[in-house]
């Protein structure tokens, strides 16, 4: 019950301080955004004021432009045309034209004609100081070679504003030719046109002439607070402040958003109140008995232990229902990372395991060597009495031929424990030229010793040319893993096909190349295929296959390292390992080299040599 009156009265408070602040944020919001929109409706109007007059000072433009590149204007200036002025700037065009004042200048600026519009109407010449400030303005122009330069600007004379624009005089068919004069001319921004633009902008516009003080207030207050003031400041060509267009906007937002704040104060106030009520009725029966529940059910799962699979009961869709989710989901974490380092700890055993492996995989190539050592020794032993004995019997002696036969075979002794010492041996890659084929027929002869069991190994040798730089040591571990993996996969029995064939990277017939080769180079590739008749490797070991350690063969046939190393190999030798496999059809890999240049013989040392000579006994 204490904790019952506790949760009322801090709803109640809540429920009271909340109401207060919602209410004052809401006046505060509102007010506060109708006046941003008063403000923007003002920054809005004042710049269709200001763009409405640019229009009209752009209009000027484009007509002062058209007189002044008429080939008449350009003749009138030299002389030739006396009447061109009267007849285009006559009472009846400049009323029509919207022009106050027009003056022409020749090229060094000096009045040739002038007009000045009258309210009767009436034409007089145009004023001296009006036309000194004219000939001042127009220097850009006249300087200007290009003829390129148009005056656009706003001019003050007293309380009157005056829009000015002058454009060089040329002729329409010497578009880049120098000036041959100017041409300016001057409308005279009267009450006519503020009438027209209150017409357009629907609001009551009036020209006004501020103080720098009053220039840095753009929107004021009138006394009648139903009225805002807006003003669109208006640059000369300088830069520098000429007038301002002021605009009357009427205050409706501003009242409507009085209004507006009150009535929603009264709504949220209403609505605290009710929400209190609500809260109060419902915390009892919604909140405090649920977590009551949640409190008993924990305490039963801390005393049967996280052995049991307990559980806390949910029900309802709310933050309630969310935390008994989540204790449950902690739970669950907290069995499953148990089981976790339960099955880490036995992955653990398993990696040691394989690591007793490859120790052993190592011991034993130490001990195949020794054992190789120990056996040249006696073969070497073997040849020489041989060729001792050969020595002394006659060439025509029944035995030499004999004798012959069993040197041979001794040779051929002495190659195959060479091949056991250096695939045994444990050396840093010596990359050498070397003949692709040969290593195979050599590697294959290797393996035929007692390796395959009853498997028949198949070697197809189709690549004309097959000179690659690798490691012979290295390829030839290759190889062998391959097959005897090959033999394995076939319980060894089967046949075991090596194909050795050339490719070119991109196929230029066959589409894109596959997915393991495409990140190789483009250029010619040696292939070496080794095939078997196994069940193929299952789909969902594929993606595994070259994993180190992993191995679907039993514990004590395996150790998951042959493929890996195989991959490591063609990486290093700037190659590609590929695999093919389908259930019931064996499984193929592609071992991808790049072809080298077939290296001059009178240079080839080592295993290069080695290479060359048995391509010359091939």
């Amino acid at each position: 019950m204490k904790l019952q009156k506790k949760a009322w009265v801090m709803v109640g408070l809540t429920i009271c301080l909340l109401t207060l602040s919602s209410v004052w944020v809401s006046q505060h919001a509102i007010l506060s955004s109708f006046t941003e929109l008063e403000a923007r409706q003002s920054r809005v109007e004042s710049e269709r004021a200001r763009r409405l007059l640019a229009q009209q000072l752009d209009g000027l433009s484009a007509t002062v432009m058209d007189y002044a590149y008429w080939n008449d204007t350009a003749d009138f200036v030299k002389g030739k045309r006396a009447d061109h002025f009267t007849e285009n700037f006559g009472t009846d065009n400049m009323k029509y034209l919207g022009l106050s004042q027009v003056l022409v200048l020749d090229p060094v600026g000096r009045p040739v004609a002038s007009a000045e519009l009258t309210p009767e109407p009436a034409l007089r010449p145009m004023s001296p100081g009006m036309s000194q400030t004219l000939r001042s303005l127009a220097v850009p122009v006249l300087s200007d070679a290009s003829s390129k330069t148009v005056v656009r600007t706003y001019h003050r004379v007293g309380s009157d504003l005056y829009l000015v624009a002058i454009a060089a005089v040329r002729s329409q068919f010497e578009p880049a030719s120098a000036p041959k004069g100017a041409l300016a001319a001057v409308r005279r921004f009267d009450e006519r046109e503020l009438t027209q633009f209150s017409d357009i902008l629907m609001h009551p516009v009036r020209l006004k002439f501020p103080s720098a003080q009053e220039v840095a207030r753009p929107v004021a207050e009138r006394d009648d607070p139903g009225v805002l003031e807006s003003a669109a400041l208006i640059l000369n060509g300088d830069g520098q402040p000429v007038a301002e267009l002021v605009l009357e906007l009427k205050r409706d937002l501003h009242r409507e958003g009085h209004s507006l704040a009150f009535a929603a104060a009264f709504q949220v106030a209403v609505a605290g109140l009710v929400i209190g009520v609500l809260l109060v009725v419902l915390l009892d029966r919604l909140v405090l008995r649920r977590l009551q529940r949640v409190h008993r059910e924990l305490g039963e799962i801390a005393a049967q232990g996280l052995g049991v699979e307990g559980r806390l009961s949910v029900s309802g869709k709310d933050e309630l229902a969310d935390l008994a989710q989540g204790i449950n989901r902690l739970l669950a974490k907290t069995r499953e990372d148990a089981e976790q380092q339960r099955q880490t700890h036995a992955r653990q055993e398993a990696l040691n395991h394989q690591l007793m492996q490859s120790q052993k995989t190592e011991a034993m190539g130490r001990f195949t060597s020794g054992i190789a050592h120990d056996f040249n020794n006696a073969i070497v032993a073997i040849s020489g009495c041989i060729q001792l004995a050969c020595e002394d019997l006659e060439a025509h002696h029944p035995s030499t031929s004999c004798l012959r036969e069993a040197l041979r075979s001794v040779r051929y002794a002495d190659g195959l424990v060479k091949q056991l010492l250096s695939f045994s041996r444990q050396s840093p890659p010596h990359m050498d030229h070397l003949r692709l084929g040969a290593l195979v027929e050599e590697t294959s002869a290797l393996v035929s010793l007692g390796l395959m069991k009853r498997c028949v190994l198949k070697v197809n040798l189709l690549a004309e040319r097959d000179w690659v730089v690798a490691d012979p040591t290295q390829m030839k571990q290759v190889i062998v893993n391959l097959v005897i993996n090959a033999c394995d996969a076939m319980s060894g029995q089967g046949t075991v096909s090596i194909t050795l064939a050339e490719q070119d990277l991109p196929p230029a017939d066959r589409g894109v190349a596959p997915e393991a080769v495409a990140r190789l180079p483009a250029g010619r590739y040696l292939v070496l295929s080794v095939q078997d008749e196994g069940p193929g490797i299952a789909p969902e070991h594929l993606n595994r296959i070259f994993e180190p350690f992993f191995t679907t063969k039993a514990a004590d046939k395996g150790t998951g390292l042959g493929l890996p190393i195989v991959q490591s190999v063609m990486t290093g030798h700037s190659g590609a390992v590929q695999v093919f496999s389908q259930r019931g059809a064996g499984a193929c890999f592609r071992l991808y080299l790049p072809v080298a240049e077939a290296p001059v013989m009178s240079g080839l040392t080592g295993a290069s040599a080695r290479a060359a000579t048995a391509l010359g006994s091939r």
